[in-house]
């Protein structure tokens, strides 16, 4: 993750004015020189008129790591106000989910974030070294399991904040996923483990919850009803839900305030169509491959369950947009695999069937075909919806 190196800083002659002088650096941003002074002299002659409150709805939209890096340092009044809980949920609030991507291949690993500024799809290395294969994000808190080291962790990059919390153990189970959800209503993360334990020929799927900072021991959550064809390894997280597809006909999803599991069927007549699920970070996507380029996206609304039907992307007559991505020496069914959401219903991310590291943008309200490129050719990155927030569990 990057900070403003756009940032020009200037002198000034008494200690408040050098302290305050750091939130203008960052709020003239990567204006021009010449503008950039304008600004810098209109706000050192108003600064002592603003209300605090002003003061602070600007600081909020301001990113992540200029806030912990530089903004917290200007006064002991800035750094008390920024780590309150009313300030980091104004800033989350304010602050636009992107796609934390990682790329495995052959040993090789990067991860990337990916996020729209000003209508165009930016492309960053993470600053941050994901552990093992198995993650989840919420409010920008990371949760992995690190196979390595056999250790949970909770990580917020952006605030460099770091918790490892005790593992999961049940004999004979084999662990599927973690991940890590917000309750709203009791303000408590809630990280959920998914595993499996062996009833005669079969494994049966159960769940367990530790509340962050809350729970000395994980608790079991009753499953007995749940049936077995749960992709339990690929959880989608919305605002206070987690969600498991099945392969073929339902969802489940976990309540994460009452901790209540129900199971919506889904749209029906799709069965023996590829199907893929995406949060849009507030509700769950089922897109639908109806052939190698065009796809139908539906939406379900967690609290409801219920489903509406969003559009349809049909790019057959552009597929030879795409030819460049085709894999010679790949056999397989070439088609388009949808993999997040940035600023939901404006653009999708599409990956493809064959090994490539160029991802694709399409731009459902334009119709406009992007393309950027990731670390390693690969298959299926591992896409996941992010934002980079000063959310910790001391100021949550």
């Amino acid at each position: 993750m990057e900070t403003n190196s756009n940032i020009v800083p200037i002198l000034i002659g008494n200690k408040e004015e050098e302290e305050e002088n750091s939130v203008v650096e960052m709020v003239v941003g990567k204006s021009s020189y010449s503008a950039q002074m304008k600004r810098k002299r209109e706000i050192l002659t108003n600064r002592k008129s603003l209300p605090d409150e002003m003061v602070f709805e600007i600081i909020a939209r301001l990113p992540a790591e200029d806030i912990y890096n530089y903004a917290v340092l200007v006064c002991r009044k800035w750094y008390r106000a920024i780590h309150t809980r009313n300030f980091v949920y104004s800033h989350l609030r304010q602050s636009t989910p992107g796609l934390l991507v990682q790329t495995l291949c052959c040993g090789n690993s990067a991860s990337f974030f990916v996020s729209m500024s000003r209508g165009r799809v930016v492309v960053s290395e993470f600053g941050y070294e994901l552990r093992g294969g198995t993650w989840a994000s919420c409010n920008g808190l990371i949760v992995e399991f690190d196979y390595w080291k056999d250790a949970l962790h909770i990580t917020n990059p952006a605030i460099k904040q770091h918790s490892t919390i005790p593992l999961f153990s049940f004999p004979v189970a084999s662990h599927d996923c973690h991940c890590i959800a917000y309750s709203a209503a009791s303000m408590e993360y809630k990280v959920v483990v998914a595993y499996r334990i062996k009833d005669g020929n079969s494994r049966v799927l159960r769940l367990a919850i530790r509340t962050v900072g809350v729970d000395e021991s994980w608790r079991h959550v009753c499953t007995e009803h749940l049936p077995n064809d749960i992709e339990a390894n690929t959880p989608f997280i919305t605002e206070g839900f987690i969600h498991w597809p099945s392969r073929k006909t339902h969802v489940l999803t976990l309540n994460v305030e009452t901790e209540v599991i129900t199971e919506t069927p889904v749209p029906q007549g799709y069965e023996k169509r590829y199907k893929y699920y995406l949060s849009t970070g507030k509700s769950l996507s089922f897109i639908i491959n109806c052939s190698e380029f065009s796809l139908e996206v539906w939406e379900m609304k967690s609290e409801t369950r219920e489903w509406t039907k969003m559009c349809n992307v049909d790019l057959e007559a552009r597929k030879s947009k795409f030819e460049h991505l085709y894999c010679r020496n790949d056999s397989s069914p070439f088609m388009l695999v949808p993999g997040g959401w940035l600023n939901y219903q404006e653009v999708l991310v599409l990956c493809v069937s064959h090994k490539t590291r160029v991802c694709i943008a399409y731009n459902l309200r334009t119709q406009e075909i992007g393309f950027f490129e990731l670390g390693y050719d690969c298959k299926y990155p591992n896409f996941e919806v992010h934002t980079n927030s000063l959310v910790w569990f001391s100021g949550s």
